[in-house]
């Protein structure tokens, strides 16, 4: 699925390399006089081909955490190398194109363009990529890879909720990224349609992608490599169990 397959590098040592290295990182948001740290001094590192969830209560700061290993938001002080770059580092164009060819990102609302057919919104991201000569070709084929190749030319209300993020998993693979993000991926979905979703990233794991997930669902933290706890401003090693 995907295209090709990720080659997971190993080190020296003979271990694999770090994708995610979060240095120091905390993020504060004014309230009135007051702040409030979302995020206080945080530390830790996913090693590639790791699937990791991150649990937590809501507004623990979950997703404001996946926001910030995105690019989509700023740590207020901290560093997050990603795949070797500390994107805290780029400027607000050079992230965006980073972006686009570093990460995939899977939201729980798709965030699909209603005006466009499926096949339409998985071409979105190879605009600016090597892929753009060939994006319906490889947006067909990556349409096939999570088995939606004949509703290419649906448009997004047509289709059912699982089949909606089916196709934002194909978008977030357009450009091969070495990164997976997901918030809360399957929370719009029924527990059957979340399973055959989660088995959709499972297989991207596989392959040697990198996968994170945010997810309320116990059942399916627990079948994730490493569960991170986001709680009081701090992320720590969660245990499989009676985490939430």
């Amino acid at each position: 699925m995907g295209g090709h397959s990720i080659k997971i590098e190993l080190d020296v040592f003979g271990r694999r390399k770090k994708m995610i290295q979060i240095e120091n990182i905390t993020k504060i948001f004014p309230n009135g006089e007051q702040q409030d740290y979302a995020l206080n001094q945080v530390n830790f590192e996913i090693l590639e081909g790791e699937f990791v969830g991150i649990v937590g209560k809501s507004g623990s700061g979950k997703s404001t955490l996946l926001n910030i290993l995105s690019g989509i938001d700023a740590p207020s002080a901290g560093s997050v190398i990603i795949n070797g770059t500390d994107i805290s580092r780029l400027s607000s164009r050079k992230l965006a194109k980073w972006r686009n060819r570093e990460i995939g990102i899977v939201f729980q609302s798709f965030h699909l363009l209603p005006t466009l057919t499926l096949v339409e919104n998985v071409m979105l991201p190879m605009e600016f990529s090597k892929f753009r000569k060939k994006k319906r070709q490889r947006a067909l084929k990556l349409l096939e890879d999570v088995g939606l190749l004949r509703k290419a030319d649906f448009f997004p209300d047509s289709v059912s909720g699982g089949e909606k993020q089916r196709t934002a998993i194909a978008r977030a693979l357009a450009n091969n990224p070495p990164l997976i993000l997901a918030d809360e991926p399957t929370g719009n979905l029924d527990s059957e349609t979340a399973k055959e979703i989660f088995t959709l990233f499972e297989q991207l794991v596989t392959q040697g992608k990198t996968m994170v997930m945010v997810t309320h669902d116990q059942d399916l933290s627990n079948k994730v490599d490493r569960t991170l706890l986001v709680k009081d401003g701090q992320v720590r090693e969660a245990r499989k169990l009676g985490i939430l």
